[in-house]
């Protein structure tokens, strides 16, 4: 009867140690976030390397990959997934890069010249339902960007400490897979703060913020404060709306509301 005890004791034991090292391994992921080292401008030959989150290497197998208007196969570089997102399915989906693969042509495109952070990315058309309670009616967000895909991404390690991640100023490209090119719609130091939805055909709508100065002598952003009549008061930087005709590749910045 002794021996019986020890061991269902042991069993508990190796249960719940197998179950703490599991859930300390997933919180330290998502509290973590999603980090890309930040890689060297000269490093040419990590440049030509996409190795995945864990193997180094790209598996076809995992099933993160998948078929957009039926002839692109794009494929995320170690792909991780959190509840929230921009797009249909309400996943936020973070990558180091993404593959765009035409299945008619065979022609492969990798969208990042090297590792970025990826903070979320999906095709530009779609419509989706948001339920705020139960008793209004759903509420539905439109996108038309016809055969667009739209991704989120951090590409300048913005707070200067060695990796990419969400802490990083986020910008908005748009990739046209038919022609294999990836823009950058957004104006020049600006950060990407929210998608305004239904808007008209091929009409990106977001919201955006003017990214700080940074003093170069000593690395202070001299934005968070301001002098009036002798006194250093917080400086509010307005957040603007910027339109970007996808059709023309013309945008148009509204300046701010604000007075």
């Amino acid at each position: 009867m002794e021996k019986f005890r020890i061991g269902i004791f042991l069993v508990f034991l190796l249960v719940v140690s197998v179950l703490t090292f599991s859930l300390t391994k997933s919180w330290k992921i998502y509290e973590s976030g999603y980090e890309v080292t930040v890689e060297s401008s000269d490093d040419k030959e990590k440049d030509k390397e996409i190795p995945n989150e864990t193997t180094g290497a790209i598996d076809l197998e995992d099933g993160t990959g998948r078929v957009l208007w039926k002839q692109f196969f794009l494929y995320p570089v170690g792909l991780l997934t959190e509840a929230g997102g921009f797009g249909p399915d309400g996943i936020m989906s973070h990558s180091r890069n993404l593959i765009s693969l035409n299945l008619r042509t065979g022609s492969t495109k990798r969208l990042f010249p090297r590792n970025v952070y990826v903070w979320d990315f999906f095709p530009g058309d779609f419509s989706k339902k948001i339920v705020y309670n139960n008793i209004d009616e759903p509420k539905e967000d439109t996108l038309s960007l016809e055969r667009r895909l739209v991704i989120l991404a951090a590409t300048v390690d913005s707070n200067a400490d060695g990796v990419l991640n969400h802490k990083d100023y986020k910008r908005v490209y748009v990739y046209d897979p038919d022609k294999e090119i990836l823009t950058d719609v957004m104006p020049a130091g600006y950060q990407f703060r929210k998608i305004i939805f239904n808007t008209q055909k091929n009409q990106l709508v977001l919201v955006v913020k003017k990214i700080p100065e940074i003093s170069k002598a000593s690395n202070v952003k001299p934005d968070k404060m301001e002098k009036t009549e002798g006194k250093s008061t917080p400086l509010t930087i307005h957040q603007e709306i910027f339109s970007f005709d996808i059709t023309s590749g013309v945008g148009q910045l509204s300046g701010s509301l604000e007075e």
